[in-house]
């Protein structure tokens, strides 16, 4: 996505009053915001050595607003969520505080020895953010929208059956196909829809967690946040699309978050981990088909790599739940007929 740092720099300095000093482009993730690091007088009148200036196009003010108002209600619960130094709407335009650059993915990579205590902090930030009390009188979109069935079945249909079956690798599906993975795409959003909500972040995995200079981390890329089931941020982080992980792995992440939350007395540790599992596919089948959007609709195309893994994980956790094992296996045929078709860089 392509940022007119000059237009920014303008619009800055007519809305702040202040010569806003260098911008410096970001790489963002798979959404429609773009980020820049601000250094200079703006950012001194805050007394921070630099800013973040996040942006996005002023038709999704929608998602513009969600982002602030969830902001606000992790900040009144405590969360380490970035400060905000300046907020304009109907410019699409805010100023928050600087995180650094260093993701819990990055530091995954350059400092491997640290991994446990980096799943620790993310396995207790997560807790606290599962423990965020629902307000009814709060504005939050986080507060009043859910893990629905009608939810989890739109996911199912845009970015699975539309973009990533249709779009990408360009199949339409025999009858018997199509009644199994309607079947396994009706089951699995009316078991994780009934379960017991709590707070989701939504996309909580190691790209969305900052490691700040003190060594905590904070958590950013919120603004998706919705009542759902706990597996769901669980499985989003255990099954992260960045972060290859073991059984071993994720077993005592696993462990250690059970160990710091009061789960229903009914959740035996079986349906938590069968739970954990159904979620994890959902969240891998809905990762391939937004990778493909990402590519298609914001030019995104170095996500298309993440596709393949996204999918085995999916059909592979599949296979061993027998609600899903013939979708499973049709999407397996599928990605396999892809790969053999080389259409790994069609979006």
């Amino acid at each position: 996505m392509s940022i007119a740092l000059d237009a920014v720099a303008i619009a800055l300095r007519r809305l702040s009053g202040v010569d806003p000093g260098e911008l410096l482009a970001l790489e963002g993730g798979a959404s429609d915001r773009w980020y820049l690091r601000l250094v200079g007088p703006l950012a001194a009148r805050q007394g921070a050595e630099s800013l973040i200036v996040m942006g996005i196009a002023p038709r999704l003010r929608a998602i513009f607003d969600a982002y602030l108002g969830i902001r606000r209600f992790l900040e009144r619960k405590g969360l380490p969520v970035p400060r905000v130094f300046g907020e304009w709407p109907a410019d699409g335009l805010v100023l928050l505080e600087d995180f650094g650059d260093t993701t819990m993915t990055r530091a995954l990579a350059d400092w491997p020895d640290d991994a446990g205590l980096l799943y620790d902090r993310a396995i207790a930030l997560l807790a606290r953010l599962h423990a965020c009390a629902e307000d009814p009188g709060d504005p939050s979109p986080a507060v009043h929208l859910s893990f629905d069935v009608e939810k989890f079945q739109y996911e199912f249909g845009f970015h699975v059956k539309t973009w990533l079956i249709e779009r990408h690798w360009q199949v339409e599906p025999t009858p018997a196909e199509r009644e199994a993975l309607e079947l396994a795409f009706a089951w699995i959003p009316e078991r994780l829809a009934a379960q017991p909500r709590v707070f989701t972040h939504r996309d909580y995995q190691s790209s969305n967690l900052m490691v700040r200079a003190d060594g905590s981390l904070g958590v950013i890329d919120f603004q998706d946040a919705r009542q759902g089931l706990r597996q769901y941020d669980l499985a989003s982080l255990a099954w992260d699309s960045y972060v290859c992980l073991d059984d071993a792995a994720r077993a005592r992440m696993v462990g250690a978050y059970l160990r710091q939350v009061p789960l229903d007395a009914a959740a035996l540790p079986e349906e938590c981990d069968f739970l954990l599992r159904l979620a994890a596919i959902q969240r891998k089948l809905h990762d391939a088909g937004a990778f493909v959007y990402a590519a298609a609709h914001r030019g995104k195309r170095s996500f298309l790599r993440f596709i393949p893994d996204a999918v085995a994980t999916a059909t592979g956790l599949m296979a061993g739940i027998a609600e899903c094992r013939a979708a499973g296996a049709i999407l397996d045929d599928y990605a396999g007929r892809a790969a053999r078709g080389s259409p790994a860089e069609r979006p």
